[in-house]
């Protein structure tokens, strides 16, 4: 499905496990699943328009006000995009404080107007992360891709647990799929 022009899909929402939960150890023992840092920022879609302008949209399908700095501007063109691209994220701004003018990226749901929903997370993420080697800036300061851990799940949410910016862990399974293009956004339970 080719797309040329704006269209919003609502991402899925994360289920949450509690590190105590014998899920988070099996989990963390399975190859096939792997964990990143959850910042404490707003979720963020970032869309990458055929014009080469980029739009702000949260979790809920409402346009952003945020207007990037200069800084961000400079390195999310640095990616070199080309078409229309969705990357998921979080926008790390007024959040936290002394955080401002940052974004992390999660995944990748379309590439040059292709919605990626047949293509296993460990596939995109590896788009991620040819993008951010080849054509990105130095990954880390103001762009930066999410780290990941593939194992020793506890280990890294203790060391995370002082860091105000950091919120928990996500875990994900390297060969699923995307849920996207619900009609609205999903109701809290």
């Amino acid at each position: 499905m080719k797309f040329t022009e704006f269209k919003y899909f609502y991402p899925e929402r994360a289920g949450l496990i509690h590190k105590d939960q014998p899920m988070f150890e099996t989990l963390s023992k399975d190859p096939n699943w792997i964990a990143e840092p959850k910042y404490n920022g707003s979720r963020l879609e970032l869309h990458h328009l055929p014009d080469n302008s980029w739009e702000f949209w949260n979790r809920h399908g409402q346009k952003m006000s945020y207007t990037p700095s200069p800084e961000l501007l400079e390195d999310l063109n640095g990616l070199n995009l080309k078409g229309y691209w969705i990357l998921d994220g979080e926008l790390r701004h007024n959040k936290v404080k002394g955080i401002r003018n940052k974004i992390v990226i999660y995944d990748v749901f379309m590439v040059e107007g292709n919605l990626l929903v047949s293509i296993p997370f460990q596939d995109r993420r590896l788009i991620l992360e040819t993008l951010f080697k080849y054509y990105g800036p130095d990954v880390g300061d103001i762009l930066d891709l999410a780290p990941q851990f593939d194992s020793n799940f506890r280990q890294h949410f203790d060391r995370y647990l002082d860091d105000e910016e950091i919120e928990g862990l996500v875990i994900k399974n390297l060969k699923g799929k995307l849920n996207l293009g619900r009609t609205g956004p999903q109701k809290s339970g």
